[in-house]
This record gives C-alpha cells, sequence and structure tokens, in this order.
C-alpha cells in the first residue's frame, strides 16, 4: 500500500492522538521516534532513488565534459592485464570490486 506524504503524515497524527489520549505516553513517545526514523529513512531511500536515476548526486550540477573520466587518473588498481570495465562500491562498508577485460575481479587490499 502505498500511501501519499499528507496521508503518511496524517495517519501519524492519528496514532499518536489515539496513545495520547488514552495516556499511553510511553508508547507514544517510542512511536513518535520510530516514526521520525522511518520518515528519515523514507526520505534518504527517494534521495538515493533521485541520485540513481539521475546518474550521480552532482551530475546535475557539472559540466557534462566532467562527466567522462579524462588522463592521467586520479588512481589506479594494480593486478589487472588489461583496461577495467567496472567498479562497484559496497552501500556501507568501505569495500570495493573490480572487473576488467582480461576476465578477472579484483578485491583490492584495503590501505588504511
Amino acid at each position: 500500500m502505498v500511501l501519499s506524504q499528507r496521508q503518511k503524515d496524517e495517519l501519524n497524527k492519528a496514532i499518536a492522538d489515539y496513545l495520547s489520549s488514552n495516556g499511553y505516553l510511553s508508547a507514544l513517545t517510542e512511536f513518535q521516534k520510530e516514526a521520525s526514523m522511518v520518515m528519515e529513512m523514507e526520505a534518504k531511500l527517494s534521495e538515493a532513488e533521485k541520485e540513481f536515476n539521475q546518474g550521480g548526486p552532482t551530475r546535475d550540477k557539472r559540466d557534462p565534459s566532467e562527466w567522462i573520466p579524462r588522463p592521467p587518473e586520479r588512481y589506479s588498481l594494480s593486478g589487472h592485464r588489461a583496461p577495467v570495465t567496472r567498479v562497484i562500491f559496497h552501500p556501507k562498508f568501505s569495500v570495493m570490486v573490480s572487473a576488467s577485460e582480461d576476465a578477472t575481479i579484483r578485491f583490492p587490499a584495503r590501505q588504511i
């Protein structure tokens, strides 16, 4: 079931009014914390979906000539014998994986 932002706000207010009017103050406090956390997560998800669809957080703010990397490179990966075709970053941890035209996948060692 998908609710609009206005419907979500009204539902949260109704639940909070119910808890408050029946004296469930500790449940009201927990509900308010959880509801604000859920709303934050939904906002972040919406932002991430927008970023994914647009191709990056700053793509629309940059000059199109900056969209395609140009030499010299800022960072380099060692171990591949052919050009790197894909780099994937883990969404939570500082881990990445690279794939190459030489049919290899590399997990670079983490440098501290």
